[in-house]
């Protein structure tokens, strides 16, 4: 197992990723990029989701900026529990900034089977 935000997680993220194929992830998650800081109590982790993608570190040209503590993130990213962004946010918990707009069709993001199997083998290996 891989500590959830570890050098090694984020590499076994990328080696399950790229073995899952085709995850068809839909325009509206494909279409943006998020940088997300996500805040630990070992120091702030700087990574993004990018075309739907977890990856390590941040774009320049990222369309939003997002900041939430490690369990959020890990309920979000390794659980898959999408609500728990709205929920984040209006506790305050969750902090956005750019283009929100690009937010907006996300509310009703369902993932593809393929993602969700991906899913399911991040979460084993965390």
């Amino acid at each position: 197992m891989a500590k959830f935000l570890s050098d090694e997680w984020f590499a076994k993220v990328d080696e399950l990723t790229e073995a899952a194929g085709d995850l068809q992830i839909p325009k509206a998650m494909a279409d943006v990029c998020v940088n997300l800081e996500v805040r630990t109590p070992g120091g702030n982790i700087e990574m993004r989701i990018d075309g739907g993608l977890i990856k390590k570190g941040y774009n320049q040209g990222a369309d939003v900026n997002m900041s939430m503590p490690d369990d959020y993130a890990y309920k979000l990213l390794v659980l898959n529990d999408w609500n728990v962004g709205m929920r984040g946010y209006i506790k305050r918990k969750i902090q956005l900034s750019g283009n929100l707009k690009k937010m907006i069709p996300l509310q009703s993001y369902t993932p593809s089977q393929p993602t969700v199997a991906l899913t399911a083998k991040i979460e084993d290996m965390t």
